[in-house]
């Protein structure tokens, strides 16, 4: 059957995080919505830093060969995430947003999980991030 123009595949890995695939960004419609809005909050807007700190580096590299070692090479995807996110916490601050052991351990979380295809422990994680609290 042939089905409409406006039925499409819902991507479900767009739900809840957002990502960066050269040269765009794809983030959930929610999210979306808000960074229109006339006050998105910093909080939003690093994730837009975060990933397009992604952006940069695919883009230096070249998409393909990135994502092939992003995928792959855990000690890489933990590099990158580490650039990303450090990028992250600088705009926060830069706005007054503190990064605490708080945010530190939410981050370590994601970071051991599934969703980054459990490149590091929650441990290691926690500590390289512990980092971050003092820039």
């Amino acid at each position: 059957m042939r089905l409409p123009k406006n039925v499409k595949v819902k991507p479900i890995f767009f739900q809840h995080t957002a990502q960066a695939i050269y040269p765009n960004i794809y983030v959930p419609k929610w999210l979306y919505e808000h960074l229109k809005s006339k006050n998105p909050d910093s909080e939003r807007v690093a994730v837009i830093i975060h990933e397009q700190t992604h952006i940069k580096r695919q883009k230096e590299m070249g998409w393909f060969l990135w994502e092939i070692k992003y995928v792959f090479l855990p000690k890489f995807r933990l590099e990158e995430e580490l650039l990303a996110i450090k990028a992250q916490v600088k705009y926060l601050k830069s706005k007054g947003i503190k990064y605490d052991e708080k945010d530190v351990e939410k981050a370590a979380k994601f970071l051991s999980s599934y969703l980054y295809l459990w490149m590091v422990s929650y441990k290691e994680a926690k500590r390289k991030l512990m980092e971050f609290v003092e820039i």
